[in-house]
């Protein structure tokens, strides 16, 4: 760093900026203050970055947190999540061990949009939830050496899009005209994680020219990363409850339904690229044309290990005092997953601003953007062996069984145990690790598209006057039209059941596909919680290729519940209008004052999705049995009026204070809101055939209610869908949420001290709720359900379904609580010592969230009020640094506290039916999950080699900080239940950064 006197440094907080935010926060009377002649300041490294930063935040009408390079083009961070977890107010996400969705101000990412550039992007990823699709878009993909500054605005204007409850992020891209000069930078990194034990190379390249005099601007960037990862997980079963059981003697305990043990071998490889042409003839007009280009390919190698309890009712043993309960009819299941998919995006954009007349100003921009999300290939092959005797114990912080001799567990437990360890006659081998008569029960084939298109059109005009109450008065609309679609086709087999007809003569088809594991080649996984070696990718390969023609063969027509849950086409159009004026109220002070209007026009289609695969009879059914009904042309319109106040003024040349009073709405996600209906299990039906024994009875197999498999005619006169099917359903009908806002914040900008304190208040109603296990007449669906083409058998049309997962409006919500950020360089204090010397190099970076949230679902889900999904009471990061014209160091430690995942149902009814019960098998608040809290420490040097040559060397993670998720349980489960634990390790980056 180059250090120049301190005297100077009130004003470098106010002068040092990148033009990027040069427009039009900066008033005439602003630049007049600032007319005298100073020295030049020129400092690099993380104070540069900071200074940046604070002057960009100061600049703007709303108030917002900025992260910016430095003045060597450099960021602090090499991944835009990761760098936004320092800022005030985020909460980072993860994925593969690295920072990908950001949640803010205790509000997920589904309700953070998102922008470049301020333009919308297409976002064919997922979301943050997987099937669910949230609206969240992912930061990984995007490398810090494509941006010039991330802004977290928290409070919107009405001249910004206003479909973000928690706030907007916007990634300003690279500019030669704002940067104002030729440069060109080269970047080369390595990545090594401890798990993966892989190198993960990047190399990147930055630049801009100037051309025709200075009014024409080339900036380009590109990225290229290879990157090998390696997880550990365990996990209980995603959809299905923890379950109540009970021994003969009355001892009771709520246990997993199943866990599983995952380690997941990761490889991307990434490119970014982006071209900025922008043409400025002169000082009233400039046009742009921007193209960006985000592409990843992913080879995804899942190892899984699964112990399924089959836990109903009575079981054989449980210890209460150990958390330990016993049970004889265990399912071991192996999968071996492989999958190659690719991300890619495009976005371009046209536009340019025009100055005219008496202080008229027009902006206007076009932008188009697609993204494919293309998985052509997942295959899986599967190994089980059933009716085992199996312990299992399970708490807070993990999750395990192991397989028992059937003998001993009923010695112990006093009672026989049905079931000998057998698959098709073959059984478990107790003691060993190869396991060689699991069966090959299972070939797994899929293949999915998913395509996001986003058109926007959008047009500003700003009218400002020099003198009055009015600075300026603004205006303008958009126009935007999205269309996105998910096609997903699988076939889900046993192999030997159908290798008669799917073989279609090939003998090593028909051979491998009676195999067991035995055959095979096989080895013990990295991760120490597998308790059984694994069939090696090759030979997992060589198996799914020989008996691939199985799964060609089945389910010509596609109509298998996986062909079609989760396939839907949306449409969503959007008109905007708003009007704002900034009034000077005060020399000092403005007052910003408008509105804004969005209309939303949504529409989707989707699938009445039914798994009855009972009814299939072997090797001469090729045809599947499961029901795919489509659900057409499902809609909703809604329009919100967003009203807004932003009072901000300049109480010192040192204090700034800003208080704003806006509202804001999110728009329901895509997963929640698209239409489906979906029996997550088999189906289970009820014999109503008063003159059969089995009258009243109900199972998913036809043959233990009174029928035989295949005999649809007697099913079909005799079968009613049970109302105790677990499913889940989509709500077309949800509302949007909406918010009205409170902002106050002061910020100091001190000589070499910045302090900023901000409270804030957000006022929901409509809040959507994740609900689980609670009451759906289907009848009141937000579409019509097409029962009556069902003829496999009957379904009520008024059925109550009484463990339903859906997506639910609540009634209100509050959010409230205080931001503290604070910086200082120990600055020119102790010159004449020697130590003094040291430390006058040191620098503190420090922020703190306290928030709360409070809100009422509804009592047809749950009693009483809840914390919000996705907040965290408390997130908090501290950097402290020492940095010279050579040397950087800093440590970072980070901290959020526990955070909702999902609810539990819990309604009166339940409370009344558990008091008769005296335990609470049906108000299932054991049945939130939580994120638990989380510290993580990383650990940044960097070193100049020579003028314009820097070397640097991340640590991250380095104390092995793991994302662990629990079940809040109760007494009958012995406290908190694991419901997920998630470890990646270390990791460390060096790289080498060259400057022209």
């Amino acid at each position: 760093m180059k250090r120049h006197s301190k005297k100077i440094l009130p004003l470098a907080i106010a002068l040092v900026s990148t033009s990027a935010f040069a427009q039009e926060e900066k008033k005439e009377s602003e630049n007049e203050r600032f007319d005298a002649t100073y020295e030049e300041i020129y400092v690099e490294g993380v104070r540069s970055a900071d200074l940046n930063a604070r002057a960009a935040e100061r600049n703007k009408d709303n108030f917002s947190s900025v992260v910016t390079q430095d003045d060597a083009g450099n960021f602090s961070d090499q991944n835009a999540a990761e760098l936004l977890r320092r800022m005030p107010g985020v909460t980072l996400q993860k994925s593969e061990g690295e920072g990908k969705f950001v949640s803010l101000r205790g509000l997920g990412p589904g309700m953070v949009s998102v922008r470049m550039d301020g333009g919308v992007m297409a976002n064919a990823g997922g979301g943050s939830n997987g099937d669910l699709e949230d609206r969240a878009f992912s930061l990984d993909g995007l490398p810090t050496d494509v941006l010039q500054a991330i802004e977290v605005n928290k409070s919107l204007t009405p001249d910004m899009d206003l479909d973000a409850i928690g706030g907007s992020i916007n990634v300003k891209t690279l500019s030669a005209l704002d940067r104002g000069r030729d440069t060109f930078k080269f970047r080369a990194q390595n990545y090594y994680q401890d798990q993966a034990a892989e190198n993960s190379p990047k190399v990147s390249i930055q630049g801009t020219n100037l051309f025709l005099d200075e009014k024409l601007g080339i900036a380009y960037t590109g990225s290229w990363e290879s990157r090998t990862t390696q997880g550990y997980e365990t996990r209980h079963h995603a959809d299905t409850l923890p379950t109540y059981v009970n021994t003969a003697g009355g001892d009771r305990m709520l246990v997993p339904w199943e866990f599983e043990t995952r380690q997941e071998n990761a490889e991307r490889e990434r490119l970014a690229g982006l071209l900025n042409l922008e043409y400025q003839p002169d000082d009233n007009s400039r046009y742009f044309v921007r193209l960006n280009h985000n592409s990843y390919e992913d080879v995804d190698v899942a190892l899984r290990e699964y112990y399924r309890f089959n836990v109903e009712g009575e079981v054989p043993y449980i210890d209460l005092e150990n958390n330990v309960f016993g049970v004889g009819s265990v399912d071991l299941q192996q999968q071996f997953f492989i999958q190659e998919s690719k991300v890619t995006t495009n976005t371009i954009s046209l536009g340019g601003e025009n100055r005219f007349g008496d202080g008229w100003e027009a902006e206007y921009e076009l932008t188009s953007s697609r993204s494919e999300n293309e998985k052509p290939d997942g295959r899986r092959v599967q190994f089980r062996v059933r009716d085992l005797a199996a312990i299992s114990r399970s708490g807070d912080g993990y999750l395990n069984g192991q397989i028992v001799d059937p003998d001993w567990l009923a010695e112990l437990s006093g009672q026989s145990i049905a079931g000998a360890g057998g698959h098709s006659g073959a059984g478990y081998v107790m003691g060993e690790v190869s396991q060689p008569n699991m069966k090959y029960d299972n070939l797994f084939m899929e293949d999915s598209l998913r395509n996001d298109e986003v058109n926007q059109f959008s047009l500003d005009l700003r009218k400002d006057f020099n003198n009055g109450l009015i600075n300026y008065v603004k205006a303008g609309g958009k126009i935007r039209q999205r269309t996105r679609d998910f096609d997903k086709n699988r076939a889900s087999i046993v192999p030997e059941d159908k290798a008669g007809l799917g073989c279609a003569g090939d003998l090593t088809c028909v051979d491998l596909a009676g195999s067991t594991l035995g055959d095979f080649e096989t080895y013990i996984p990295e991760n120490g919680n597998f308790d059984h070696a694994m069939i090696t990718q090759a030979e997992a390969e060589r198996l799914i290729d020989a008996t691939r023609a199985i799964g060609d063969n089945y389910d010509p027509d596609q109509t298998e519940v996986e062909s079609t849950r989760l396939d839907y086409a949306l449409s969503e159009d959007i008109f905007a209008l708003y009007i704002m004026a900034e009034f000077q109220v005060l020399p000092e002070a403005t007052l910003i004052a408008g509105g804004r209007y969005e209309h939303t026009d949504f529409t989707s289609t989707g699938y009445f999705s039914i798994r009855n695969d009972r009814n299939e009879v072997g090797e001469s059914q090729l045809t599947s049995f499961d029901i795919g009904l489509p659900l057409e042309n499902v809609g909703n319109k809604y329009g919100n009026y967003l009203p807004a106040l932003h009072y901000r003024h300049e109480l010192s040349e040192n204090l700034l204070g800003r208080a704003s009073l806006w509202t804001s709405f999110s728009r329901p996600d895509f997963g929640k809101s698209r239409a489906f209906f979906e029996v997550t299990d088999r189906v289970v039906f009820c014999n109503t055939d008063q003159a059969s024994e089995f009258f009243g009875e109900c199972n998913e197999d036809p043959a233990d209610i009174g029928s035989i498999r295949g005999d649809l005619e007697y099913q079909s006169e005799n079968f009613a869908m049970s109302g105790d099917n677990s499913v889940r359903i989509g709500n077309p009908a949800l509302d949007p949420m909406r918010s009205t806002n409170l902002d106050l914040s002061l910020s100091y900008y001190g000589e070499s001290t910045f302090l900023e304190g901000a409270l804030f208040y957000k006022g929901i109603q409509d809040f959507i709720v994740d609900a689980a296990g609670v009451n759906v007449n289907i009848a009141n669906l937000g579409f019509v359900l097409p029962v009556r083409q069902v003829d496999l058998f009957y379904i009520d049309p008024n059925l109550t379904i009484t463990n339903a997962n859906t997506y639910l409006n609540g009634e209100d919500a509050s959010v409230y609580g205080a931001e503290l950020s604070f910086s200082h360089y120990l600055d020119g204090r102790w010159e004449d010592h020697a130590v003094g010397r040291w430390l006058d190099n040191m620098f503190v970076q420090a922020n703190l969230t306290v928030q709360h949230s409070e809100g009422k679902v509804g009592d047809t889900v749950r009693v009483g009020t809840i914390q919000l999904p996705e907040q965290a009471d408390i997130a908090s990061n501290l950097t402290v640094g020492w940095e010279n014209e050579d040397f950087s160091l800093r440590f970072i430690a980070n901290y959020t506290s526990e955070i909702l995942k999902r609810i539990g149902s819990c309604t009166a009814e339940d409370m009344q039916a558990d008091a008769a019960l005296g335990y609470a098998e049906n108000c299932a608040t054991w049945g939130d999950v939580y994120q638990d809290a989380s510290v993580s420490f990383d650990v940044k040097a960097n070193y100049r080699v020579m003028d314009g040559v820097n070397l640097y060397l991340d640590a991250i993670n380095i104390t092995d900080s793991v994302d662990q998720y629990y079940f809040a349980g109760n007494a009958d489960s012995g406290g908190r239940m694991l419901f997920d634990v998630e470890q990646y390790g270390p990791g460390y980056q060096l790289g080498l950064t060259v400057d022209f």
